[in-house]
């Protein structure tokens, strides 16, 4: 089974269109959204002349068979994540200005003073609403967990100054509640790919214990329990692209969707 997995797609519908193309080509069985599929960062991003945030909820609709929501889903729904990390979200939040979030919330949550106002649609709305936060599917015998974050950030609503190893091992207990021993997230937007495996006692190698960051190209996921951390699928002035997972052999393969530019990993 080959999955295509997606993230951070921001409202980029040249590239998601390119993402699918490229799925479809690589005859892939099911289409993975991590979440943002919506928000604008206009001071990152220069594709504002082609966004369409409407599209792309539909393509990820009518294409993916597992969606999550992400912050930015949640922000410009007025909406509020199930998965807390301690901070309460007073109900007049959406009403708060810029100023005002970042003193109750100490810094803590995004105020999102860099995405372009959006318009929704009820219905559009609804389906943002209706999308869960954790996934976890069982492919070929392997239980998948499928986030935008890290638990319990697992939308990645609130902002982490501890960076994001700090948040790793609380995530794997969560995985490990569900038996999984792979989970994807986005949020993290490298150039490339972020692969973190779960140490123990025993286990004193580099490669455990925090993420390791990859660029783009084909590699094997070991027999441990691990994060993905895909690159976001926006343009947002880096090298944007996706992943696809093969649950037979373990591969993932990062495909770029601009291989012009060179990563900085």
């Amino acid at each position: 089974m080959k999955i295509a997995l997606i993230a951070d797609i921001h409202e980029d519908v040249v590239s998601l269109k390119d993402a699918l193309r490229i799925a479809e080509n690589e005859t892939c069985d099911h289409i993975v959204c991590l979440g943002d599929i919506i928000g604008y960062p206009y001071r990152r991003a220069a594709y504002n002349h082609t966004r369409n945030a409407s599209e792309c909820i539909s393509l990820v609709k009518n294409n993916c068979s597992c969606v999550v929501k992400g912050n930015h889903d949640i922000f410009h729904t007025s909406s509020f994540p199930k998965h807390a990390t301690g901070f309460r979200f007073p109900k007049e939040w959406y009403r708060l200005s810029d100023d005002e979030k970042l003193s109750l919330s100490n810094g803590r949550v995004w105020h999102y003073s860099d995405d372009s106002s959006l318009y929704l649609s009820d219905s559009e709305i609804e389906y943002l609403n209706s999308l869960p936060e954790f996934e976890v599917h069982n492919c070929n015998g392997l239980h998948l967990s499928f986030s935008h974050y890290l638990y319990p950030n697992i939308t990645g609503y609130e902002s982490s100054l501890k960076g994001v190893n700090a948040d790793v091992k609380t995530h794997f207990l969560h995985m490990a509640t569900h038996n999984s021993p792979i989970g994807f997230v986005g949020h993290i937007h490298p150039e490339g790919v972020g692969i973190c495996y779960e140490t123990n006692g025993n286990i004193t190698s580099a490669w455990f214990g925090r993420f390791r960051f990859f660029t783009y190209g084909s590699r094997n996921i070991r027999d441990y329990r691990c994060v993905v951390g895909l690159p976001a699928l926006a343009d947002n002035g880096r090298e944007n692209g996706f992943s696809v997972f093969d649950t037979v052999n373990r591969s993932l393969n990062t495909i770029s969707l601009n291989p012009n530019r060179r990563a900085h990993l």
